[in-house]
């Protein structure tokens, strides 16, 4: 059976990481030409990457949100919160102020998120 081996704060902190990559999506899908704008800027055929990306979201979010091979769906989100927080908050690199800071902080909550999954493997 499902999440038999977890904790009850375990097996809630999981469906909680799970949900939140589904929100993720709602959010970005809302802005979908804003998201085919930034990621056209770094990546040829955003549309083909944003649907890819949006699909193991949803599949992995859903493997961690039923405990169905959720070792795996935690690497996949892993690797996609890397990258896309490698590609879309270089802080560093942003001279604006409240961009900076804003982008530290969305940083920083990946850095977060990564910790989560890697505790769900």
């Amino acid at each position: 059976m499902f999440f038999e081996d977890h904790s009850l704060t375990q097996t809630i902190g999981q469906i909680v990481v799970g949900l939140f990559f589904w929100i993720m999506i709602v959010k970005n899908l809302r802005v979908w030409q804003f998201n085919i704008e930034r990621t056209g800027a770094i990546l040829p055929k955003p549309q083909f990457f944003l649907v890819v990306n949006f699909t193991l979201q949803f599949f992995a979010g859903l493997g961690l949100i039923v405990d169905y091979e959720a070792s795996i769906s935690a690497v996949v989100l892993i690797v996609l919160t890397v990258l896309s927080t490698a590609m879309f908050h270089r802080f560093w690199t942003m001279e604006d102020p409240l961009r900076n800071n804003y982008h530290m902080l969305l940083f920083f909550n990946n850095v977060a998120i990564t910790g989560a999954l890697i505790m769900i493997i």
